[in-house]
């Protein structure tokens, strides 16, 4: 690999003005310098975020993008496919980047060739102030649920290797997700640094809240669907695993558990 690759910054942005300027920031204020910004118009409609987007296009490094709004998946593919950089690192528009996050997860990329994804542990803030302890990534559970928060420093290769985020999702949400599982079923590694690499903005008002947590039954099924080759094989460990995990105190997940499992069924009998 060689010592001071490009990297690129991929920022959906729909009228974020408001919290546009601190992400933007903070990706200045990293030890790392050899890097690019795109940012992705999704079709803003309000004044002071088309104003703020003409303030940062003339800042250097800051290529601004403009598209109807589609959602983030097609926003961040547009400019990952124009990006001349070999790692993307997803960021949203009201979160932040830790000073040495890029300069140490560039270090664990020469652990060997075929790892494809380092990610790390994340401070909430905004409404919910904690600390997010992301597990070591693991197939089985990323079947269930996301394991791997959007933010991370992804190799170009990847994106060639498996495609894009699934435009389909660009407006459920939960892109991540399912782009995480083609990642690993195209045998791409993932590492975990053991400290904390972003802060996430937590808001009632986000995606995650407005949108993807009313379209969680469309989302497993087309994710479930569209993997079921995967979900099929690891059938009877997720069996068990969900039975475990139904027999302790702390289980309160749900039909969120039970859904991949009846889902499989129902396709075996049909």
């Amino acid at each position: 690999m060689e010592s001071n690759p490009l990297i690129s910054f991929v920022i959906p942005f729909f009228n974020s003005a408001s919290t546009i300027q601190e992400t933007v920031d903070s990706i200045f204020s990293q030890s790392y310098t050899n890097f690019d910004i795109w940012i992705v118009n999704d079709g803003s409609t309000d004044r002071d975020s088309l104003l703020k987007l003409k303030e940062l296009a003339k800042l250097p490094k800051i290529k601004v993008l403009h598209q109807e709004n589609a959602g983030p998946s097609v926003a961040r593919n547009l400019a990952i496919k124009q990006s001349s950089a070999k790692f993307i690192v997803p960021i949203d528009a009201d979160d932040l980047i830790l000073e040495h996050t890029i300069s140490k997860g560039l270090q664990l990329f020469q652990e060997g060739e075929k790892i494809g994804v380092v990610y790390g542990n994340l401070a909430f803030f905004g409404e919910k102030n904690e600390i997010k302890i992301q597990e070591e990534f693991d197939i089985f559970k990323q079947l269930l649920w996301n394991q791997v928060a959007v933010c991370a420093l992804i190799k170009r290769d990847v994106f060639d290797d498996v495609g894009f985020y699934d435009e389909f999702l660009s407006k459920p949400g939960l892109e991540d997700w399912e782009f995480w599982i083609r990642v690993f079923k195209n045998d791409w590694g993932f590492k975990k640094i053991e400290e904390i690499t972003f802060k996430i903005r937590v808001s009632n008002l986000s995606r995650t809240f407005q949108v993807a947590n009313q379209n969680l039954d469309k989302i497993k099924e087309y994710v479930y669907k569209k993997h079921i080759d995967l979900l099929s094989s690891n059938y009877e460990r997720l069996f068990y695993e969900k039975k475990m995990l139904k027999e302790t105190p702390d289980f309160r997940i749900g039909n969120f558990i039970l859904k991949p499992y009846r889902w499989v069924k129902k396709k075996f009998k049909t």
